[in-house]
Formats: structure tokens, sequence, C-alpha cells
């Protein structure tokens, strides 16, 4: 049996992170969640198939967990909020994979995740 793509999930608000986390399993993903910055570092080193970003978390990194993540070429799916143009082309800049806005991310959930986690 083969082993099943994890997916790293940062996303402080606990409704859609469970909205995430069920659409991941339902596609198969086994979902790992980090609450700070460090916790997800160290979720980082275990090189999972995706992480997932908001990029509005509050008391997370979010520009060193992408650049961390870029760095051990994990692929990075980051969303936010149509109206923080700024924060989405920083993103973009930081190299993640995917920066989308949050409605995008909720309409388009199936296909990016398996596009990007595989």
């Amino acid at each position: 049996m083969s082993e099943r793509t994890t997916i790293l999930v940062v996303i402080p608000d606990l409704m859609f992170q469970s909205r995430v986390r069920e659409q991941a399993q339902a596609l198969g993903f086994e979902i790992k969640t980090a609450d700070t910055t460090d916790e997800a570092s160290d979720a980082l080193e275990r090189a999972p198939g995706l992480l997932v970003l908001d990029l509005h978390a509050i008391g997370i990194d979010t520009a060193a967990l992408a650049t961390d993540a870029k760095a051990r070429d994990v692929p990075v799916l980051a969303f936010g909020r149509h109206t923080e143009t700024a924060v989405l082309r920083a993103a973009r800049e930081a190299g993640c994979d995917a920066v989308v806005v949050r409605s995008t991310f909720v309409e388009e959930m199936p296909q990016l995740l398996r596009e990007l986690a595989g």
C-alpha cells in the first residue's frame, strides 16, 4: 500500500481549517496542522507534499514559512483576502506555487490540492 501524501495546513480559523481537512481527507490526503511558526517549521522538516498557508494568520511568519517550504522543495498554496493585493503579491514574489484569494481557494479547493500535492 502506498503512503498517503501529507498536507501541512497553517490556518488559524478552526471552522475553515476543518473544511480544508474534510476536503483533503476526502481526496485521500493525510492532514497535519500547525498553530505556530515553530510547529510549522518542524513539520516542514518531514517534507510534506504541500503547505497550505493562510496569509493572514496572526502571529505566524508566513513569509518565513513560504521561504522555508520552497527551500525544501515543498509546494506552497497560499490564500488571502482579495483586498490585500500587496500581501498576495509578496507571496507570489516569495515563490509560492499558487496564490489565490480565499473565495477562489474555496471554489477550486479539490483541483488545487490534487494539482499541487500530487
